[in-house]
């Protein structure tokens, strides 16, 4: 062993080695926030734990499908609320120890008692381990996505003992069984994983080692993708695409994707609490405009709300179907307001600066139907507390990576909903939310959302912008990965070099 790490150190490759192995080295816009998956919920530490933990099922490569993954089969009772899990028998955890029913007990159980996600197992009432490799999970009552959140990569399981050797808290620990285990986090560097060698799903992962690589900046991570720095960039922005269409040795691939970005109104401020007033804001916004300056034209205009004309629950009533100034006008002058009358603050977050450059349009044309406003840029920390306890008028922001509809409203716009930012209520959204959860026929269960999209575009609590086409930027001897519309890297572990 020690000839090879002398070799290396030297700078003396061992070429007669294939090229299937080696190391792959990923580009991420931000660094994550922890590595415990049950309480985060930003997109980079997402990345990172999905690579390193399994769920009981997962995405297909088609959008919107789940299969069996750690979960290897399952039945559901008649009255469909008992589910019944066989998992896969043998799955070793990075310690070397066995996955248990208890272990998927001890998880789900730690995403219910306080986890970010708590609200997807709301209707959870018992899980029972009748032996080592079945669990038995009762619902009370009927739950249309309840599969796609057992899928939803950041609702993993991790084994009990190393999260209780870790005082509870995994932020920089590994209780995973995924296809890669944790080497070493460099905060604002990189996360370095290597592949777990008694991984469950044979003949993966296909490369020894993942480089989890922070380089906020788009620029530099253009520059380190064509020259061979880096092999992929995870979710390129427009500015990357511009650069690398043509560049040597580099590939690229797009899907219409599940980042939606908004403008967002605290529903509790002075002003912004009169519906009509953030009717005004929504008619005043210029999304074709903002889209072509901010986007390149390439994001889909949201005309309703935030589900994507791409899912089969896509509502189509365009509430919003251009900018409408005159309208802008006459509601401010409803609600009881003169022109230059009110000033809006405007929050958002410094990271990103298409969210700025958003933003700095949405002021002028707030400006052109008489709203005035500021914009305070700040970085994500302080920005994201902010938003949480409501210290904002209106903000720009997006949310990414939902599959079922569920996703898109529930926790968004139902009264107290975990996500919801903006403080919206009204009792006629929440009880259709509460019923498309519920409902398990499809033509019934889309008709409630198509009617929940329509009512809460109306009511304003955003002004939905777009929708934005998720691409991937790899050299030209990345082979095997999938591209999916809800970004998520579950697919690193297929990927070699050609």
């Amino acid at each position: 062993e020690s000839d090879t790490s002398e070799a290396a150190s030297s700078g003396v490759q061992d070429t007669s080695k294939e090229t299937y192995g080696d190391q792959l080295i990923v580009a991420i816009q931000s660094d994550p926030s922890g590595l415990d998956p049950h309480m985060v919920t930003d997109k980079a530490a997402g990345i990172c734990i999905e690579n390193m933990y399994n769920t009981l099922f997962t995405y297909t490569e088609a959008y919107g499908e789940v299969a069996p993954s750690l979960a290897e089969s399952y039945e559901v009772s008649e009255d469909e609320l008992v589910y019944t899990l066989h998992l896969q028998e043998g799955v070793k955890f990075h310690s070397g120890n066995t996955m248990t029913s208890e272990d998927v007990k001890y998880s789900l159980e730690r995403i219910m008692n306080g986890g970010a996600r708590a609200s997807q197992f709301d209707k959870v009432s018992s899980i029972e381990t009748p032996d080592e490799n079945t669990v038995v999970i009762t619902l009370s009552s009927q739950y249309a996505p309840f599969l796609t959140y057992l899928a939803n990569s950041l609702n993993a399981i991790v084994e009990k003992a190393v999260v209780e050797e870790n005082g509870g808290s995994l932020a920089n620990a590994d209780a995973g069984s995924g296809p890669y285990k944790l080497e070493q986090w460099t905060e604002g560097s990189s996360l370095n994983l290597t592949a777990f060698p008694e991984y469950w799903e044979e003949g993966l992962p296909k490369v020894n080692s993942l480089v989890l690589k922070t380089i906020a900046d788009a620029t530099a991570r253009a520059t380190a993708l064509r020259n061979g720095e880096i092999h992929m960039i995870i979710d390129a922005i427009d500015q990357e695409i511009a650069v690398l269409k043509d560049a040597e040795g580099v590939t690229m691939e797009s899907v219409p994707g599940t980042f939606w970005e908004y403008v967002g109104m605290n529903c509790e401020s002075e002003y912004l609490k009169d519906v009509k007033v953030r009717q005004a804001v929504a008619n005043a916004v210029d999304r074709d405009a903002i889209n072509t300056a901010v986007k390149m034209g390439n994001a889909e205009v949201l005309k309703e709300a935030n589900i994507p004309s791409t899912h089969e629950y896509y509502g189509g009533d365009e509430v919003y179907p251009a900018r409408d100034l005159e309208k802008a006008k006459a509601l401010l002058k409803d609600a009881g307001y003169e022109e230059g009358e009110l000033t809006l603050k405007i929050t958002v977050c410094s990271d990103w600066q298409y969210q700025v450059d958003a933003a700095q349009m949405v002021k002028q044309q707030l400006a052109e139907a008489g709203i005035e406003s500021e914009i305070s840029a700040l970085e994500s920390g302080v920005y994201f507390d902010g938003l949480n306890q409501g210290d904002f008028d209106l903000t720009i922001c997006g949310w990414s990576g939902f599959v079922d509809a569920d996703e898109y409203l529930y926790n968004l716009f139902t009264t107290g909903g975990a996500y919801n930012q903006q403080k919206y209520s009204n009792p006629a959204v929440d009880e259709l939310l509460e019923q498309g959860r519920s409902t398990l026929d499809k033509e019934e269960r889309m008709a409630i959302y198509k009617e929940a999209q329509k009512v809460i575009a109306e009511d304003a609590p955003m002004a939905f912008l777009y929708m934005n086409n998720f691409t991937v930027a790899m050299r030209d001897n990345v082979k095997g990965y999938t591209v999916h519309p809800t970004a998520t890297t579950i697919f690193l572990k297929d990927v070699y070099f050609e």
